[in-house]
């Protein structure tokens, strides 16, 4: 659209209205006419239908046969009137359907986006998202920024319904529709009385569903530490507390819905009964009681705007979140620090590529030295605890700092100078990490080790056999059966050694493995350190450890000093 169209310089004087008309050009053209389509469609049955019915209402006073604008009888119109019902129903079934299509589909594309975002989004920008804030985001925000726009085009179909309606009564008899008028001017009056509040409460409510979120993530993430430390009562306590607040904000928008409810019927009521009574005392009580009756359609009718557009106003602090949100995941346009001679490929770099050598350079506000790996050579990174061995690894990976590191890759047939957030991903796609607490996923113990890549059930059950985890196999379902990990039923030297075969099974031709001995025994701690030895003879690997056994394998070692000696890593050829 023409950055000279009228809206963009009307509508960001009207934040709220900006922010709907984003959330439109988000949702795109083709969405938002799908979803006008659908409505129009139903606002046309509900006006063909009531059109209808109102001209039989208002001719039913006289003695004389009412004639409909196509000269149609009484008896044509009511069977006129039978059929516009059945088909009303049958068609709003189809449109239902395809407007929740509309939905699940636009919610799909948010999540997926919002997904894809946080995968791709530097160490430093996800310093500034909680866990808790990307779950509300994902399961309750997004949903109501859907909604959002939902009950927007709603609104808009339900003024055009009630626009369509109160002219087609007015074109039949001014003097028929005083008390529809009347029923509007009554329902316009409650909803002055009764506000909604409905922007600050969805504020508050995109908030407190964040926190509640955060809760419940953090107790289910961690239940066994939670037992261990017998703090059940304390997160319980939490949750209530977090649960009371989010209800109360629910509380309060129903509570004034009600009310608004509440005043507009009784208002409708004695406004349009009084004129009844005093006005039109000559109808009969079937007309009197009809009239009120579509009095009250008329105020619920204009009720569904009002509601529609209160529940819109309601929703939009989700997609405010949602914009804010992605905001600071967005990849910036400097991030890049080193030249990079040519684009980065689409498909990562394949094992037979053959790196040769790989140096890690960081830039100069990094408090770090250069690593370099060369294949055929095991590199040790040593140093007491706490001396930032796994720092330096999630930086040599790109996992950390990387707006500020660059690689130098040597393959058997060019050089690749790579840098920054891109330069990162790249390198990725030919290194396995494995760190030192490995993470697994509630999926099959198939999915959590190839994660969607190719390899045969004996390849992965002679893995498994070869680092002592063969009983793991010993299932219902064996490979394919899933991991209920609510309680962590694996010890911290199974998990570990996932870990690892999940980094050996991406065969890359550089391997990073962060302390790949600790928490075992010592014949599994034997076992890795064969397999290490074996791989290391054809790709760079690159190992932190306290393992005297292994430091003795590593052809070079690097030694970090503990935070308070301030002296820089140094680099030691094996004697």
């Amino acid at each position: 659209m023409p950055t000279t169209f009228p809206f963009n310089t009307i509508i960001p004087r009207f934040p709220r209205l900006h922010l709907f008309w984003a959330l439109i050009r988000e949702a795109g053209w083709r969405h938002l006419a799908s979803l006008v389509a659908c409505s129009g469609l139903r606002s046309v049955l509900d006006i063909a239908g009531l059109g209808v019915g109102v001209t039989l209402l208002l001719g039913s006073g006289s003695t004389e046969t009412p004639k409909f604008p196509l000269q149609l009888t009484l008896q044509q119109g009511l069977v006129v009137l039978i059929v516009v019902m059945l088909l009303r129903g049958a068609l709003q079934a189809l449109v239902a359907i395809r407007q929740e299509r509309l939905r699940s589909g636009f919610t799909d594309r948010l999540r997926e986006q919002l997904l894809a975002l946080v995968l791709q989004a530097s160490s430093l920008q996800l310093e500034t998202i909680g866990r808790g804030d990307l779950l509300g985001l994902l399961m309750a925000d997004i949903g109501r920024s859907v909604l959002a726009l939902d009950q927007g085009v709603r609104s808009l179909q339900a003024l055009l319904s009630l626009i369509f309606y109160a002219a087609g009564v007015l074109v039949v008899g001014k003097t028929a529709a005083i008390p529809l008028l009347l029923a509007l001017a009554a329902t316009g009056a409650a909803a002055l009385l009764q506000r909604s509040g409905s922007w600050q409460l969805g504020r508050l409510q995109t908030h407190l569903n964040g926190a509640l979120q955060r809760t419940v993530g953090d107790g289910l993430h961690g239940l066994k530490a939670v037992r261990a430390a017998v703090a059940e009562d304390w997160l319980l306590q939490r949750f209530t507390q977090d649960s009371a607040r989010f209800r109360r904000v629910l509380q309060q928008t129903v509570q004034r819905q009600a009310l608004f409810i509440t005043w507009r019927d009784t208002l409708v009521v004695l406004v349009v009964g009084s004129w009844l009574l005093w006005s039109r005392s000559d109808l009969g009580p079937a007309v009197m009681a009809t009239t009120l009756l579509l009095a009250y359609r008329m105020a619920a009718s204009l009720s569904a705007v009002i509601n529609a557009q209160r529940l819109c106003l309601g929703s939009l602090p989700g997609y405010e979140e949602l914009c804010k949100q992605r905001m600071l995941l967005q990849p910036a346009n400097h991030q890049k620090v080193g030249k990079t001679p040519r684009p980065i490929p689409n498909k990562p770099l394949k094992p037979e590529t053959g790196w040769m050598s790989l140096e890690w350079k960081p830039s100069q506000k990094a408090s770090a030295d250069p690593l370099f790996l060369e294949a055929g050579q095991l590199v040790a990174v040593v140093g007491p605890s706490g001396s930032g061995k796994s720092t330096l690894l999630d930086q040599f990976c790109g996992l950390l700092n990387e707006n500020h590191s660059s690689w130098l890759i040597k393959t058997e047939h060019n050089t690749m100078h790579w840098s920054g957030i891109e330069g990162a991903r790249f390198l990725r796609s030919g290194l396995a990490y494995a760190p030192q607490d490995a993470v697994l996923f509630e999926a099959s113990l198939r999915h959590n080790l190839l994660l969607n890549k190719n390899k045969s059930s004996d390849e992965l059950e002679g893995w498994l056999e070869s680092l002592g985890l063969v009983h793991l196999l010993q299932r219902q379902e064996g490979l394919d059966e899933p991991l209920s990990l609510a309680m962590d039923p694996f010890s911290g030297g199974e998990i570990h050694r996932l870990g690892l075969l999940r980094a050996w099974l991406r065969d890359c031709p550089a391997e990073v493995l962060d302390e790949p001995t600790a928490f075992l025994d010592e014949t599994s701690a034997q076992m890795v350190r064969q397999i290490i030895f074996e791989r290391m003879k054809k790709r760079l690997v690159l190992v932190s450890t306290h393992d005297q056994e292994l430091i003795k394998l590593a052809d070079r070692v690097v030694i970090l000093k503990a935070p308070s000696d301030g002296s820089a890593a140094r680099h030691y050829p094996k004697s």
